[in-house]
């Protein structure tokens, strides 16, 4: 489940990440990543997969293509209209900067 703080839209988050198909094919290795949150730089899955968690957590989760790659896929890795299963371990949040009330 992990501790600290837990991520929300417009942090900053360090993970590792590992993605494999359904099929249990591997898309790619556990490697280091990190993303704004709600930046949409990364697939929809993963981002709505990190919210919530807190430091130190660790997830497993099924994305449906809508929220990976959809029909187009990744040219000899991810095929079209592909069910991913990504491993995800949360290393550290960094809090966005709260705007005062006004």
């Amino acid at each position: 489940e992990g501790n600290g703080a837990a991520a929300e839209k417009g942090d900053l988050v360090a993970f590792e990440c590992a993605a494999f198909l359904n099929n249990g094919a591997a898309v790619h290795p556990r490697r280091a990543e990190s993303v704004v949150l709600g930046s949409r730089r990364f697939i929809a899955g993963v981002e709505t997969a990190l919210v919530g968690m807190r430091e130190g957590g660790y997830r497993k989760v099924r994305i449906s293509p809508h929220l990976a790659y959809r029909a187009a896929g990744i040219e000899g890795k991810v095929p079209p209209n592909a069910v991913l299963v990504c491993e995800i371990w949360l290393n550290s949040v960094q809090k966005s900067p709260v705007e005062p009330p006004e």
